[in-house]
C-alpha cells in the first residue's frame, strides 16, 4: 500500500478573515450574496453533512440567518439537505461551478503533461495551485511515485506560510501586495505566532532572491521536503504556483537545491510558454 505524508492541520479550523462576514463600507459589495457563499466554504474534503450550528460557526454568522440561507441554497441545487439527519451536503449544482472554472484553465491543460514528466522523473508529486483567500488551492496534481503519494486532492486548501505552494505564491505577490497580505495573516494567527510566521516566510523570499525557487523542509509535514515557484501571468494580474514534494529520505535538501529546483524552474518555464504568458 502506498505510504503518504500526512501534513499537520491547523489548529484554527474557522474560515479566514477574508472568507467570513463583516462589515464592509462597498457599496457595490453585496453582503446577502457574500454570505451565502462563505456557508459554501464552510464545506471541506472528507466532511459529508454540516449542520446549521457549525456552518454559523465557521461562517461567523448567526444561525437564523444561516438557516434562511442553506435553505435558500437547497432550494438552488448548490446544498443538499437529509431530513433524517437534519444536516446539509453540497449540491450538484458545486459540481458543475467547479468544473466549469477548471475545464477553462487552458493553463491546466498544459501544465499537465509537463508536471506528469517531473513527477515520474523525480518519483515524486507535482501540484499546481492558485491562492484562495489565505490558503492555496489544488487545481492539478501529478504522482510519479508507486510508493509515496502527497494525500491532497484537486479542490484541497493548504496553506500558505508553511507549503511551498503558499510560499511559491508569496514570492510572486507583487511588493506593494505583500504587507497587507502578511497584515492580514497575522491577525488569524494566535497571539504571539504571526511575528514568526512573517518572519518564516521572508526567510522564504530570501531563499527564493537566492536560488529562483523556495523549499519547505518538514515544515508542513514532518516527512516531506518540497521546492516551489510561483508562476505569474504576462500582464502580472494572476499568481500560480507550482511545487514538487517527496519523502524525506529521497528529497534531501542538497537534491532539492542542485537537481529538483532547477527542474522546477524548467517545467514553470515551458508551462508560461506554451501559453504565452496568458492564464
Amino acid at each position: 500500500m502506498a505510504r503518504r505524508a500526512r501534513p499537520r492541520v491547523a489548529a484554527n479550523a474557522r474560515l479566514p478573515a477574508s472568507h467570513r462576514m463583516r462589515e464592509t463600507g462597498d457599496r457595490q459589495f453585496v453582503a446577502a450574496l457574500a454570505r451565502g457563499l462563505a456557508i459554501l466554504r464552510c464545506f471541506r474534503i472528507g466532511e459529508h453533512y454540516l449542520g446549521n450550528q457549525e456552518i454559523a460557526k465557521r461562517a461567523g454568522l448567526p444561525k437564523p440567518t444561516v438557516s434562511r440561507l442553506t435553505y435558500t441554497l437547497t432550494r438552488m441545487g448548490f446544498l443538499q439537505h437529509s431530513p433524517s439527519r437534519e444536516e446539509y451536503s453540497l449540491g450538484p449544482g458545486v459540481l458543475v461551478l467547479g468544473h466549469a472554472y477548471l475545464a477553462a484553465m487552458k493553463v491546466r491543460e498544459a501544465a499537465r503533461p509537463l508536471m506528469q514528466e517531473l513527477a515520474n522523473y523525480a518519483q515524486a508529486t507535482v501540484a499546481l495551485a492558485e491562492s484562495d483567500g489565505q490558503r492555496m488551492v489544488i487545481v492539478e496534481i501529478c504522482h510519479g511515485s508507486p510508493t509515496y503519494r502527497l494525500r491532497v486532492e484537486v479542490g484541497e486548501r493548504v496553506p500558505h506560510n508553511s507549503t511551498a505552494l503558499g510560499r511559491a505564491y508569496l514570492a510572486g505577490v507583487p511588493s506593494d501586495q505583500l504587507g497587507p497580505w502578511l497584515e492580514g495573516l497575522s491577525r488569524e494567527m494566535p497571539p504571539g505566532e504571526g511575528e514568526q510566521v512573517a518572519n518564516e516566510i521572508m526567510r522564504s523570499l530570501r531563499e527564493y532572491q537566492k536560488h529562483g525557487f523556495v523549499f519547505s523542509c518538514g515544515d508542513w509535514s514532518p516527512e516531506t521536503f518540497a521546492v516551489g515557484v510561483p508562476l505569474v501571468s504576462a500582464d502580472s494580474t494572476r499568481v500560480l504556483s507550482l511545487s514538487c514534494s517527496g519523502p524525506v529520505f529521497d528529497m534531501t535538501r542538497k537534491r532539492l537545491t542542485t537537481e529538483i529546483g532547477p527542474r522546477i524552474v524548467q517545467l514553470r518555464d515551458k508551462v508560461y510558454e506554451s501559453v504565452q504568458g496568458f492564464f
